[in-house]
């Protein structure tokens, strides 16, 4: 996976910066011992998270919870987790959306198997040809978590061609298990606790299903498609409020 969403070129930007820092602190921590190894489990898992983030569509900026929980209550369905099972086709998009977020995280395997195989030759390479061994190692590392980047990279890109030449998008979708419509916006819960968005809604479509009982917000861009899932016994009153609340 977030609220706001950055712009690729903003989370690209953000990834080098963090590359530039591990760099600087693995060239002055050195080569071996638990700190290093703790400083590398750090970088793949910010690594990860960055590379997951990139990989996502604009998501609707964050807002204030409390604010939107004091507007007049429109609607609200504490649990739709019964509606959710009753929905045959939500189960075969989820499977699909899982698939493809599997293939994106075995992209971390080849790009592991590189840093390890790579390790070596670099670190024991660079610093030679730099009369600071400290500054050599540093841009050892630099090397080193660059070619990361680049090879992950280049696996979302072939994702992503395969993805086009079958004329498919990734479809995220996002249906918690319980809201409120409010006059002000809609508050989520989750697991991780409450998210919000406010009215009015920009960038979505607006589209309802009576029979599988759900309104949803999508949002599509280049990279995928993104859906705002509200199950509802309500899929018409819901669908009314929203409207007068999206501009597209």
């Amino acid at each position: 996976m977030s609220y706001p969403q950055m712009s690729t070129k903003k989370q690209v930007l953000i990834s080098q910066l963090s590359i530039l820092i591990f760099a600087l602190i693995a060239g002055l921590v050195g080569r071996g011992g638990t700190t290093y190894w703790i400083l590398v489990l750090l970088y793949f898992i910010v690594f990860t998270y960055i590379m997951m983030r990139i990989s996502r569509p604009k998501q609707q900026a964050k807002v204030d919870v409390a604010k939107i929980e004091s507007g007049k209550i429109l609607l609200e369905e504490k649990n739709t987790y019964e509606l959710m099972s009753q929905d045959k086709e939500y189960m075969a998009e989820v499977s699909e959306q899982m698939r493809i977020a599997q293939q994106n995280m075995l992209l971390m395997f080849p790009v592991m198997i590189y840093f390890f195989i790579a390790y070596g030759p670099i670190t024991n390479t660079i610093p030679s040809y730099f009369e600071n061994h400290r500054l050599g190692v540093i841009v050892a590392f630099l090397v080193l978590f660059e070619g990361s980047f680049v090879l992950s990279r280049l696996g979302q890109w072939y994702i992503e061609r395969r993805l086009k030449k079958r004329g498919y998008k990734p479809v995220m979708i996002n249906a918690p298990r319980g809201y409120l419509v409010t006059s002000e916006g809609i508050v989520m819960y989750g697991l991780a606790g409450k998210q919000a968005i406010g009215f009015p809604v920009k960038g979505y479509k607006l589209n309802y299903n009576v029979q599988r009982k759900f309104v949803e917000l999508i949002q599509e861009t280049d990279k995928g498609i993104m859906k705002l899932r509200f199950y509802t016994k309500s899929p018409e009153k819901l669908f009314e409020i929203l409207k007068r609340k999206v501009e597209e």
